[in-house]
């Protein structure tokens, strides 16, 4: 049985409500640490070495979708998703992992148009005490 700890609470939070809202991005700048295109659909994740933003676009207006996400060997997380009108999704990701340095995260998006998958490998950041 895995206990529910604050940690794990916020970073559950931040993965599963911090949503892009339409046509704003917050991640202006952040490194492309990978991306797939298929036809007219295009997978996107960027990142600033804490916090990921995994981005679709091409889904179809309001298409409905899946989005399923793994980090190492966790159970993957598997969400119900819809497109915004301009056919796009995007979601924020704070990896985390007990006693853990860093995992690949697998991330597939998929729609009745669109079925994509992606990787990328992240590292906690060395905490340095001054």
């Amino acid at each position: 049985m895995v206990r529910a700890t604050p940690l794990l609470a916020l970073a559950t939070l931040l993965s599963t409500t911090a949503t892009a809202a339409a046509g704003q991005s917050t991640d202006a700048g952040w490194a492309e640490v990978a991306r797939v295109e298929e036809g007219q659909c295009v997978l996107r994740v960027t990142g600033n070495g804490q916090f990921y933003r995994i981005a679709a676009s091409g889904l179809g207006s309001g298409a409905a979708g899946r989005m399923v996400l793994a980090n190492g060997d966790m159970k993957p997380l598997d969400w119900s998703i819809r497109a915004a009108a301009d056919g796009g999704f995007a979601r924020y990701y704070l990896p985390f992992r007990w006693h853990r340095t860093g995992d690949d995260v697998v991330v597939s998006i998929a729609s009745a148009r669109c079925s994509l998958a992606t990787r990328f490998a992240w590292e906690r950041a060395e905490v340095v005490i001054r």
